[in-house]
């Protein structure tokens, strides 16, 4: 388990970094509300891989005005 000062300070270092809160869970989360975790662990799965494909797009959409000029 994480303070929030700690858990701040590791997302400032880590831009990728997300911070969930699971209520009611330990030190054994993944124990505790596997459930939740696997829920976070899916949205943030989820939206990274939106980023990513939106940033793919961006570049390949860029590629072809480039070639087409």
């Amino acid at each position: 388990m994480l303070k929030q000062p700690e858990a701040d300070r590791m997302a400032g270092r880590h831009g990728a970094m997300r911070i969930a809160v699971i209520p009611d869970a330990g030190h054994d989360v993944h124990l505790d509300d596997p459930a939740a975790v696997y829920g976070e662990m899916a949205a943030f799965l989820a939206a990274f891989l939106a980023e990513a494909t939106a940033a793919e797009s961006e570049a390949d959409c860029a590629e072809e005005a480039g070639a087409g000029a």
